[in-house]
């Protein structure tokens, strides 16, 4: 007659539970895995749209610096047409009409350049 031994049960049906329990974790590990590599993806696609944004910002900020740049060394050059006049006006009045009021040794008091009518004269002549 066989011998019964009750320890040997067990054993089997411990090990099946074992098994069916690594499985488990095996199933969590590879999802959080998965998670986690969608997730790294999404961070990697997020911070490439964030430097591509920064290079759009800072491109367009040196244009418009270089725009400004250009305006400001087109405008140094030029002065307005009414702004010309009116010093014209207030050489002509201050100084043909008051004595050489604002000239002193041919340059104007109050612009510190050289007197346009000093200029004009010697243009002139």
């Amino acid at each position: 007659m066989p011998s019964f031994c009750p320890l040997a049960d067990p054993i089997p049906a411990e090990h099946s539970a074992l098994c069916r329990e690594y499985a488990a974790v095996q199933e969590r590990c590879s999802r959080m895995l998965a998670q986690q590599r969608a997730e790294i993806d999404r961070l990697q696609a997020q911070a490439m749209r964030l430097r591509a944004a920064v290079i759009v910002r800072e491109t367009a900020l040196a244009l418009a610096r270089e725009d400004h740049a250009r305006l400001v060394a087109r405008l140094a050059g030029e002065r307005d047409t009414a702004a010309v006049a009116a010093d014209l006006v207030i050489c002509q009045t201050g100084c043909l009409g008051h004595g050489d009021y604002w000239r002193e040794q041919d340059q104007c008091r109050r612009t510190g350049l050289s007197c346009v009518l000093v200029d004009a004269a010697k243009l002139t002549a």
